[in-house]
């Protein structure tokens, strides 16, 4: 295995985590709506909206559908789903397409009085955002400190390591420059683009979800040559898919504080 066979290809990661930041911020006043798309035009030239969903009214299906649809929520929310840990989404076909892409922004209507949910799809240069209709609205609280997620992160970040070790990280083949220029190029991609926000503390709650995120990944990528035992193996990949939920939660819950931040009620 080479460096490059580690470097994931392609535009940046979450975009319903950019669209619901930039659009909460838009709502405030604390940027226009040329920044909320030319943040889309980071993740793909062309965004097609569609879905059961879609609310009648709407007859634009482009970016400035997106900028339509996200502005008649009077509260917005990201969840960042995976099997297993579906992050208080109830059963039905938003959730299952939210667990398929493993991101969903929920908007609640403030014209139709229900919450929809908003699913990206790369594929190629147009990101598919499916629009789904809860048939009950969806609770966008949350009950996590981004204070113990941000510590518990900075402890990830030395675990990582470890498991590395664990699994054999000696023998890997690739040369120490390579891997760091892997990371950084799986740390930026794992990235979220916030707007003009106060809350420091979210910023580095991203950096470093983003970072463990890229370590996962690297780690993950190298478990075939890693294990000297089937138990190293194991015990080594429920400790990656431990830190990659940790990562995603605490990403979700860095750009939940950025939203409710420009929207008090949110969250």
């Amino acid at each position: 295995m080479t460096s490059t066979d580690l470097i994931a290809p392609g535009p940046p990661a979450w975009p319903g985590c950019a669209l619901g930041a930039w659009a909460a911020a838009w709502s405030a006043g604390r940027c226009g709506p040329d920044d909320v798309t030319d943040t889309l035009g980071d993740f793909a030239d062309r965004h097609v909206v569609d879905g059961d969903g879609l609310p009648p009214d709407l007859t634009e299906h482009s970016r400035l559908g997106l900028l339509a649809l996200v502005r008649r929520g009077r509260r917005l929310g990201v969840r960042l789903p995976t099997a297993g840990d579906p992050q208080g989404l109830p059963p039905g076909p938003a959730t299952a397409a939210a667990l398929d892409a493993g991101e969903i922004l929920l908007i609640d209507d403030d014209v139709d009085d229900i919450t929809l949910g908003l699913v990206p799809t790369l594929v190629g240069d147009v990101c598919h955002w499916g629009v789904y209709r809860y048939e009950h609205p969806v609770d966008m609280t949350t009950a996590e400190s981004l204070a113990q997620l941000e510590y518990d992160l900075r402890e990830a970040i030395r675990e990582t390591a470890d498991i590395i070790g664990g699994l054999g990280g000696s023998d890997l083949r690739v040369r120490p420059a390579a891997l760091r220029a892997t990371l950084a190029t799986l740390t930026a991609r794992h990235q979220v683009d916030l707007p003009p926000h106060d809350d420091a503390r979210a910023t580095r709650v991203i950096d470093s979800a983003a970072r463990v995120e890229a370590i996962v990944t690297m780690a993950g990528a190298h478990v075939p040559t890693f294990g000297v035992t089937a138990g190293h193996v194991e015990t080594g990949d429920v400790g990656l898919r431990r830190l990659a939920t940790l990562a995603r939660n605490a990403r979700a819950a860095a750009v939940n504080r950025v939203i409710c931040e420009h929207l008090p009620t949110g969250l």
